[in-house]
């Protein structure tokens, strides 16, 4: 378990007039152990956050941490924080099976025995392939099944069982449910709230969708044009909001007997 700390990050796009700011001086810290909701209506820079955290996109500006310590992306090395994309067809690579898919993303040392240089045999890593494809609800057989053989809920619980492979000390969970089939949605939500408790994970869940994101987080961050505008306990966001942004996303949570939130009306187009 480790704490995620954005400290005063802006990230920007283009150059002179043309330049677009997506994140504006954003201040979040993801408790070590516990899951941050990250609500906002497209556009409001949830994503491009995430993949700066990732080292997918540079920061303008700000510092990202790990328990205090800025995070650096190097090639070859383990990666601290693991992404879960929203569409896990075309995360996963078709021409490669799940189980090694999987694999390719389990650390080459074993933990404390990397300094004496003691390797995994590819019996340890099929092992390992196994267990955590069960540890997702997916037979360990289906290890040399093709992603195109599964469907988008299976993908999915492949997806989550590589970003764990990794054995990261944050994940980072995208809109993971909004690709999916309503009727699936639910399964892989519980699946979610099931391993981060049982793992003690620290998460940051994003979601356009405040009625999941209610479902999973502990504490409830809402980004309005690229700042963070409310955030607190789940419980106070959503029983006493602040900002009148939150209170428009509660009132788009749809009601019993309906399935999708309602479309809110666009503010920006970065």
């Amino acid at each position: 378990m480790s704490e995620l700390r954005f400290d005063g990050v802006t990230v920007r796009f283009g150059t002179g007039s043309r330049t677009v700011t997506a994140v504006d001086g954003v201040d979040l810290t993801v408790p070590s152990g516990q899951v941050v909701g990250l609500v906002g209506e497209s556009g409001s820079g949830k994503s491009t956050l995430a993949r700066a955290a990732v080292g997918l996109t540079t920061p303008s500006s700000g510092r990202i941490l790990l328990d205090g310590v800025p995070l650096r992306h190097r090639p070859g090395q383990r990666r601290p924080l693991q992404m879960v994309f929203q569409d896990p067809y075309s995360s996963l690579d078709p021409r490669m099976t799940i189980g090694n898919t999987i694999a390719e993303a389990i650390p080459r040392s074993r933990g404390s025995a990397v300094a004496e240089g003691a390797s995994r045999s590819a019996a340890d890593r099929r092992r390992e392939v196994e267990r955590l494809l069960e540890l997702v609800g997916l037979d360990g057989e289906r290890a040399d099944a093709y992603p195109g053989a599964l469907s988008g809920g299976q993908r999915q619980r492949v997806a989550i069982a590589r970003a764990l492979a990794g054995q990261p000390d944050v994940i980072i969970a995208d809109e993971i449910t909004s690709a999916l089939d309503v009727s699936i949605q639910g399964t892989v939500l519980n699946l979610v709230r099931s391993l981060q408790r049982e793992l003690r994970l620290s998460m940051l869940f994003i979601s356009h969708n405040l009625a999941v994101v209610r479902y999973v987080s502990d504490l409830i961050a809402v980004m309005y044009l690229g700042r963070i505008v409310e955030f607190g306990p789940a419980h106070e966001v959503l029983g006493n909001p602040q900002h009148d942004y939150t209170r428009e996303l509660l009132a788009a949570v749809p009601r019993r007997g309906t399935t999708s939130l309602p479309t809110l009306s666009r503010r920006t187009s970065s």
